[in-house]
């Protein structure tokens, strides 16, 4: 049996068409603190883990570790429209996530596949990134110095 974590980041009717796709699988959902007990009531076959807040930003450890101990064969996340935007926390959590596939569900059905990244390309880039703000930052204080 495949196991599948849907992030609950749209409406209502985006999350039901996507369950009533997905069936009666070993679902794991992140929700919003304030509507766990509603849903939980909903849908009693699917786990769903509190995220302990109403955004995506700065989860607990308690729910980082409890999805990042799974292996998933497909990560969910959903849009409340066609198109989703500032979901950069949402991917970094996906970042710290096992998982075969990784998708993106819109509100007309519609996934999209996430591509993988290359952790190592990753990394490397990020190491980039840094010793150029560092470098950058010696420029600057450099020419303070001189000033």
């Amino acid at each position: 049996m495949e196991k599948i974590l849907v992030f609950k980041t749209a409406v209502d009717v985006t999350i039901k068409r996507l369950f009533d796709e997905l069936g009666e699988t070993n679902i794991d959902c992140l929700i919003p603190k304030s509507q766990f007990d509603r849903y939980r009531q909903e849908y009693p076959a699917i786990h769903f883990i509190d995220i302990c807040r109403e955004g995506f930003y700065e989860l607990p450890v308690e729910v980082i570790n409890a999805i990042s101990r799974q292996a998933y064969d497909e990560v969910f996340i959903t849009f409340s429209g066609r198109e989703g935007y500032s979901y950069g926390n949402v991917l970094e959590l996906l970042g710290q996530i096992s998982y075969k596939r990784a998708f993106f569900y819109n509100c007309n059905g519609e996934r999209i596949e996430i591509p993988k990244g290359n952790m190592i390309k990753d990394t490397l880039c990020r190491i980039y990134i840094a010793f150029t703000g560092f470098l950058y930052d010696m420029k600057e204080r450099l020419a303070g110095c001189a000033g």
